[in-house]
């Protein structure tokens, strides 16, 4: 049976200042609302899934209560993900049946495996990248209706070596994957919806609509089978197609300057004006064989719609470049920015933060909405971050990408840290996560911070048994004995961690040889035992487990071992396509939109963001496969096609009654540029005329967090009672008590100590471990050669606490170094009598000085020949400057040498007349390694070294007078100059004092 065709087309636009959702809902409702079950047999028409939830949404906002609503079906736009919906294609016993499309993960295997076999040696991650973009090229090429085989006819000259290497294999590509399609039995979800869209838009021209009524309303794809489709929908009886937005009172030179099909063959075509507003409504419409003059206006109107005055000043906006030159003639009611406003800002946390200000002011208003509309995912988060100070939840259309949910995070963690052979930073990271260990969860985390502890520093040998190892050896005590907490510590470790990552170990190791798939069961199975399944749960674990479930089941097309540096970006990349959104929204009055939404919807005051050169428009999307002269024979759309469709958005989101643009100066440490959409806007009306409006949000973001009068704190001077006070002190804490009063209050008294970061670079004190080490143990060898060395050095870098990398950086620094140490005891030994005391170095001792305890440690003492003492310190950095020690502030030394005169080690007592620093680092304007520095044997010597030890005493007793035995404050940075630690520069909160009150 044939249908009665419609002579005219029924296809309408809805003006730029009309709500595109609300104002659709309201005609649909003006004619089919009275009949409420005919209204329920309809059908509308959209461009993807949100389209979908902001029509329903505006279905609920018109009708206010309870609503049968029409089907809403999504068409497919650029979004090759959304769904078609069942309700085209119906299974009919007149038609073949097509064959299903083939699954994405499946192509995305499939095409990368295809790579690999073409391109040998290609990493697997970088096939799968390539196998995304290649499926991009299939299908455009397919959506546009350009066979595949075509490529084989095209030649490559005159393009660069690189392009003509990259069209190659696209040739060999897309000649062999038509008969892996075949093989699998299915076809490429494009070419699927082509046929599914032709054999409906044939059987509905030819029977009538299957339903009373059918809107096609949004779509603004220029793809061939959905003009074909809404050319038949509009002329079919029952059928309308709703255009957004089209300007169709706009001149008809302008028209014709956007350019023609560039699919078109026909002699005299025009190249497309890519970055047009237009251009994808101008194809849309040529390829329906629709004219403009045809399009006729939307009648019905919404409460939320934007001033009529402004369909003339985006119209102007957008004149093609040629017609510009008229702006200085244009009436001014015709350029009025009246309800548009700039909000120029200095950094995005600054523009984010006026953004929320904005929204937030909205809510002082009954019933009052407002939206932000950007591409920018980072300005979006950090609004809703802000709101969340608050209390706001806005609803964000976006969701969240999964890589950024505690789920996703996990297993990124657990890859990273079996990749990085559990490295101290991720695998803290990683028992650290909220998921691990959720019944037990305190205990655990009392031991993942006791592993913290151990593990900073220098980065440890890579491996769980390398760390249990190293467990082990801090278990032990000098005297062999066992220490409790540590042994807990290895008892946990190696009885509750290691079974949960040994497997995951495994098959990350640098040597195994293993596929995807086995990787992605061991991942699976790892992160079960650590969440005890928590990780599976909520919307995040649900789309987790979804995409797992698709992995696993098509991994194994990809026959090849993985490279285990691979897997987190690789894995990264699979989870970037996924977004999780909550099953409920969030705040009914403030929304944050994707440009698509910001198309579609309106709220009463839309707030445009990012407005900034690369972010809106964003930078076109490099194409690996096609150069740009290949689009062109192809009759493809251009990389910049996006750019018009992103102009588009722009204008549709204008066209709101109250619009507030914002853009930042600077992005990081780079200035930014306005967006061309911003600046020809400027150009039209004056940037004078985009004025702030009624409040000046970015003024309010600086003010809301700043002091009106700054009350900064006095230099810290704590003053506890004298039995607060401690009662023991190290040689090497009394320079601090002289120079840094509070830094010495702070860690002996508070408790407070600096701790290395995790994977932190060896540090001088990590290094002089490691000299203090070798030497002492040379030293207490008896007739220890100096080849004897190498071993020592060797067996202390052979630690578990010692990765290969720092073993291979620094074995040959240090060696050397040592070698002249001990090549120097020896001489000095045989040419000088000079001997080491054994019995008196590394040796810790104490002596009691006015009721303090004061303790020490040498690192050797010599006996001279003339029967009196040498005190050397070994130095792995610098030694203290001669300025320090004349003004005795670098007192170790001087100390050790007082301790040693009363006999504190091993009950050697004599005088000292010699004071050294031994330093074991590159000596300067030298290739060798070694030398001694004592300031005393400088020629403008000021101090004596015959009486350095009484001098270090006699300030030692004044220090403790003053600090632990009196009440006198401890001052902060007392001597700054002679206080360069910052270790608790913040605690006292230097930079608000600094300066002031008398401060050097």
């Amino acid at each position: 049976m044939s249908v009665l065709k419609s002579p005219k087309p029924s296809i309408h636009t809805i003006p730029v200042n009309r709500a595109f959702a609300d104002a659709l809902v309201a005609g649909v409702m003006a004619e089919h609302g009275d009949d409420k079950l005919g209204l329920a047999a309809g059908m509308i028409l959209l461009p993807n899934n949100r389209a979908i939830t902001a029509v329903r949404d505006a279905f609920i906002r018109h009708s206010g209560g309870a609503l049968l609503l029409p089907r809403l079906v999504a068409l497919g736009d650029t979004d090759l993900d959304e769904s078609i919906g069942a309700a085209l294609d119906r299974i009919d016993a007149d038609q073949a049946v097509l064959p299903p499309a083939i699954p994405p993960m499946r192509r995305r295997f499939l095409l990368a495996q295809l790579i690999i076999s073409e391109r040998s040696g290609t990493p697997v991650g970088e096939a799968i990248r390539l196998a995304d973009s290649l499926a991009r090229v299939i299908d455009l090429l397919t959506i546009e209706e350009v066979p595949l085989l075509r490529l084989a006819k095209l030649e490559e000259e005159g393009m660069a070596s690189h392009w003509q290497e990259a069209f190659a294999l696209l040739q060999r590509l897309a000649a062999r994957w038509p008969d892996v399609l075949a093989a699998e039995g299915v076809t490429d979800r494009a070419a699927r919806r082509n046929a599914v869209y032709d054999r409906v838009a044939r059987r509905w021209s030819a029977q009538g609509l299957p339903v009373p009524f059918v809107f096609a309303a949004g779509i603004t794809s220029t793809a061939p089978a959905i003009a074909r489709l809404l050319r038949a929908i509009a002329f079919t009886p029952g059928g309308a197609v709703l255009l957004p937005h089209l300007d169709a009172t706009m001149p008809d030179e302008w028209w014709e300057a956007l350019g023609d099909d560039p699919a078109s063959e026909a002699e005299g075509a025009q190249p497309p004006l890519d970055g047009h507003p237009h251009l994808h409504l101008k194809l849309l419409l040529d390829r329906m064989g629709i004219a403009r003059d045809e399009v006729e206006s939307w009648p019905a109107t919404s409460a939320i719609d934007g001033p009529a005055s402004r369909p003339a000043l985006i119209r102007q906006l957008f004149a093609p470049a040629a017609h510009t030159a008229q702006w200085q003639h244009v009436k001014r009611a015709e350029r009025d920015p009246t309800g548009i406003a700039l909000i120029d800002c200095a950094t995005p946390a600054e523009e984010a933060l006026a953004i929320a200000l904005a929204m937030r002011e909205v809510l002082e208003t009954s019933g009052k909405t407002a939206a932000l509309v950007t591409p920018d995912r980072a300005i979006a988060i950090r609004v809703a971050g802000h709101l969340a100070r608050w209390g706001i939840i806005a609803d964000d259309s976006a969701g969240q990408l999964l890589t950024s949910t505690p789920a996703g995070e996990l297993l990124l963690g657990l890859a990273g840290a079996a990749a990085s052979g559990f490295a101290p930073v991720e695998l803290i990271a990683l028992l650290s996560h909220p998921y691990v260990a959720t019944d037990d969860r305190m205990p655990w985390l009392d031991r993942v911070r006791e592993l913290d502890l151990v593990l900073r520093g220098p980065r440890p040998a890579a491996g769980l048994a390398k760390i249990d190892a190293l467990l082990f050896a801090k278990s032990r005590k000098a005297d062999g004995t066992s220490d409790p907490q540590m042994a807990q510590l290895r008892t946990w470790w190696s009885g509750t961690v290691m079974p949960l990552l040994i497997g995951v170990e495994g098959r990350f190791a640098p040597d195994a040889a293993v596929d995807l798939a086995t990787i992605l069961t061991t991942l699976r199975q790892a992160l079960t035992l650590l969440s005890a399944d928590t990780i599976w749960t909520g919307a995040a674990g649900r789309a987790l487990a979804a995409l797992f479930e698709d992995m696993e089941a098509d991994a194994a097309e990809l026959a090849v071992p993985v490279d285990p540096r691979e897997i987190v970006p690789l894995l990264a990349q699979m989870m970037r396509d996924v977004a999780v959104r909550p099953p409920q929204g969030g705040h009914a009055r403030l929304s944050i939109w994707g440009l698509i939404e910001g198309r579609l919807q309106r709220a009463d005051r839309m707030i445009l963001a990012g407005l900034n050169e690369g972010q809106w428009p964003q930078l076109p999307s490099p194409d690996p496969w096609l150069a740009p002269m290949l689009r062109k024979r192809l009759g493809l759309p251009g990389i910049e096609r996006p750019t018009g469709l992103a102009a588009h958005d722009f204008a549709s989101a204008l066209g709101a009654g109250e619009v507030l643009i914002t853009r930042s100066a600077r992005q990081g440490t780079a200035p930014t540029v306005p967006s061309r959409l911003l600046l020809r806007l400027e150009a039209l009306v004056g940037d004078r005329a985009l004025m702030a409006g009624e409040g000046d949000y970015a003024a309010l973001a600086a003010a809301l967090d700043a002091c009106a009068v700054p009350q900064p704190i006095p230099r810290p001077a704590p003053a506890p009672p004298r039995d607060k006070r401690p009662t023991r002190l190290s040689v090497t804490e009394v320079d601090t008590l002289l120079a840094d009063p509070f830094a010495f209050y702070a860690r002996n008294a508070l408790g407070l100590y600096a701790l290395d970061p995790l994977d932190a670079e060896p540090t001088p004190a990590w290094r002089g471990t490691m000299v203090h080490g070798v030497l002492e143990r040379w030293l207490k060898e008896p007739a220890a050669s100096v080849d004897r060395v190498d071993a020592l050095l060797d067996e202390e870098l052979a630690g578990p606490g010692v990765s290969p990398l720092l073993r291979a950086l620094w074995a040959p620094r240090l060696r050397p170094a040592l070698h002249w140490a001990v090549g120097e005891m020896v001489r000095m030994q045989r040419e000088d009598g000079r001997v080491p005391i054994v019995a008196a170095s590394e040796v810790r001792g104490h002596i009691d000085i006015d009721g303090i305890r004061l303790t020490g440690k040498p690192d050797r003492i010599d006996r001279l020949a003339d029967g009196s003492l040498a005190v050397i310190d070994y130095k792995t950095g610098s030694s203290p400057a001669k300025a320090s020690v004349e003004a005795l502030f670098a007192l170790q030394l001087g100390l050790i040498g007082m301790m040693a005169q009363q006999g504190a080690f091993g009950g050697v007592t004599a005088p000292v007349s010699a004071f050294e620093y031994w330093r074991t680092n590159r000596k300067p304007n030298s290739d060798s390694f070694g030398w001694v520095d004592s300031p005393f044997r400088k020629k403008d010597a000021t101090i004596d070294a015959s009486n350095f030890a009484q001098s270090a005493e006699q300030r030692l007793r004044e220090g403790i007078a003053r600090w632990l035995n009196g009440d006198e404050p401890l001052k902060a940075k007392l001597h700054s100059e002679y206080a360069p630690y910052k270790d608790y520069d913040q605690l006292m909160r230097l930079e608000e004092w600094y300066g002031r009150e008398g401060a050097a």
